[in-house]
């Protein structure tokens, strides 16, 4: 069925007015997955899409820095192991914000503080890295505000995750309550706010 359908439309779109229509139709899928790859940096949202946009940009420029780019992330989900190659959906990135924020918060309500303060802050610092804030017009891309929002992987991941953002606003706001000796400086109240902006946004 797919291969007739293919042999009958593919002249017609070769030839004008399709052709034209046609090349629109593909600037506008590029533009869409350059914006992905540049939020993302070139993760993606998972190993699928990855390779779907990693194709594209090596279909559309073989030589071209997308996908140079995109050859660059490949360790963040493939790796070789003693049982052969092995592809994970979150590959190196599979144990961050997302999981990360629970011990964190298992930590900050044990009576441990000052025997384990260096490693509160630097789950702090690292709690306070991860938060998303897209760029460009990602209206137009479609894409829902994800300024102040957690991914479930890192930063990189640019997607946002209604529960890991709540759980990263509960550990900041327990961290709030601790001496900055000990935690390190304090998330700024705006922030604070851009989280509570997309959790309410996400109702």
């Amino acid at each position: 069925m797919w291969d007739s359908l293919y042999i009958c439309m593919e002249p017609l779109l070769t030839h004008s007015p399709f052709r034209k229509l046609r090349q629109n139709a593909l600037a506008i899928v590029m533009k869409h997955i350059h914006y992905e790859d540049e939020n993302s940096r070139n993760i993606s949202i998972g190993c699928v899409e990855k390779s779907l946009c990693m194709l594209t940009c090596w279909i559309k420029n073989p030589n071209g820095d997308y996908f140079k780019k995109h050859l660059a992330r490949i360790p963040d989900y493939i790796w070789i192991a003693e049982d052969g190659i092995n592809l994970q959906y979150g590959g190196a990135l599979a144990v961050k914000s997302g999981t990360l924020v629970f011990p964190l918060q298992a930590l900050l309500i044990c009576d441990m503080t000052n025997d384990i303060g260096p490693i509160l802050m630097k789950g702090h610092e690292f709690v306070k890295e991860s938060q998303d804030n897209p760029s460009g017009d990602f209206k137009s891309m479609y894409r829902h505000i994800s300024k102040g929002s957690w991914t479930f992987l890192d930063q990189d991941h640019c997607w946002q995750v209604s529960n890991c953002t709540a759980e990263g606003l509960k550990c900041c706001l327990l961290f709030s309550m601790m001496s900055p000796e000990i935690v390190g400086v304090k998330m700024d109240h705006n922030r604070l706010f851009d989280y509570v902006d997309i959790i309410l946004s996400l109702q």
